[in-house]
């Protein structure tokens, strides 16, 4: 009788914790606690149900995922207010292993909620409240990010790490933030290698993408819509290395800029090559369709290019779209050092301008790449 008991009462233990034991196939999370349990039990499986909340001032940290771990993400898990939290630290999920499929819910599907609207006051990373980045990656063999939502990111939304690993129709819904304060919110921050990002969606207050480092394998951009941000943008400080980017089939709309390449003023070493941007298409730009800019600053462009980072290589073919009206926008700025950027060159760059637009400026830069439309009002 007393073994029966015994028993009994081992069972009723195991039945009410929601999450699986170690080596079991899958485990279930109902709650934030239940995330660390799930982790260590290197189950093969994780089922992350919502509807529940992530309590203030915690963070999900998935980063020693068992290689080949399946998630399957279900229902919405927001993140309550934080006061402490801030970009320099943890961001409120981080995921790390190889090989990982990071997926939705095909019938009930999943949702990250932020809380930006309770961060936002118009500052992003520059000041104010503190603001923790959203989610970060640093996978590798082939793992998959597919079919989820994020909405309102205190700021950046993906910080992308890693290696060999593919983001697949994921919608990036800042839209709020056009209103209630948004500021940067990039949509992926990309600093891997073998990195694609593919049929997603994005609505933000800054860049859609922006590559800050990638090596060898590089990064492609394919099938995306951008709306509301600054744009398709490569971004490369002191001794940055970014090359073999393919940037294909995607949208700009309602932006600042459309695509850009940014490099650190005065910048000593590093090196930005083999870039390609396929029938890129544009709508509603406000201040530049297309910029290879080698002034930047963290706190605004000099107005002057000065430095020793090469951008070589690069091509524009089919791109182009129609500029939004206003006295300060241009179809085209191309301001580079002396000397360092070679090989860029322009096919089909079909951009229309608005009668009240600047004209497109060239400098720093021979020849003078044919096509380009230099020092005119658009190409059409």
């Amino acid at each position: 009788m007393k073994l029966l008991l015994l028993n009994l009462l081992a069972a009723i233990c195991v039945s009410a914790h929601p999450a699986a034991a170690t080596g079991s196939t899958s485990c279930t999370v109902k709650s934030y606690a239940d995330f660390s349990t799930c982790v260590a039990s290197k189950s093969a499986t994780i089922l992350i149900k919502g509807p529940f909340t992530i309590p203030a001032e915690k963070v999900v940290d998935m980063t020693k995922l068992q290689a080949n771990t399946h998630v399957i993400l279900s229902g919405k898990v927001k993140f309550a207010k934080s006061s402490k939290l801030d970009g320099d630290g943890p961001a409120l999920m981080s995921v790390g292993g190889a090989g990982i499929i990071f997926e939705s819910d095909a019938t009930n599907p999943g949702i990250l909620d932020g809380t930006g609207e309770l961060y936002w006051d118009g500052k992003g990373g520059n000041g104010g409240v503190p603001k923790p980045k959203m989610f970060r990656t640093s996978t590798t063999g082939n793992s998959v990010f597919k079919g989820f939502t994020i909405l309102n990111a205190p700021v950046h939304v993906f910080s992308i790490g890693g290696s060999d690993t593919t983001f697949d129709n994921i919608k990036i819904d800042m839209s709020l933030g056009d209103t209630k304060g948004g500021h940067n919110t990039d949509g992926f921050d990309v600093s891997g290698n073998g990195i694609t990002i593919q049929n997603s969606w994005v609505h933000n207050q800054d860049d859609c993408l922006a590559i800050n480092k990638s090596q060898g394998k590089g990064v492609k951009f394919i099938n995306n819509t951008c709306i509301g941000g600054h744009g398709i943008s490569i971004s490369v400080k002191e001794g940055g290395i970014v090359e073999n980017v393919l940037v294909k089939d995607c949208v700009v709309k309602q932006s600042t800029n459309a695509i850009r390449i940014k490099t650190l003023y005065q910048a000593k070493t590093g090196h930005v090559s083999n870039i390609a941007y396929n029938n890129v298409q544009f709508d509603g730009i406000t201040k530049v369709g297309v910029s290879i800019q080698q002034d930047y600053l963290n706190g605004g462009p000099t107005g002057k290019a000065d430095s020793k980072m090469p951008i070589t290589g690069v091509t524009f073919t089919n791109v182009g779209g129609n500029m939004a009206s206003g006295s300060k926008a241009k179809a085209l700025y191309l301001l580079c050092a002396t000397g360092m950027c070679k090989d860029i060159s322009f096919t089909g760059l079909k951009i229309k301008a608005a009668s009240n637009n600047l004209k497109s400026t060239c400098s720093g830069i021979t020849p003078v790449p044919s096509g380009a439309g230099c020092n005119q009002l658009g190409t059409v």
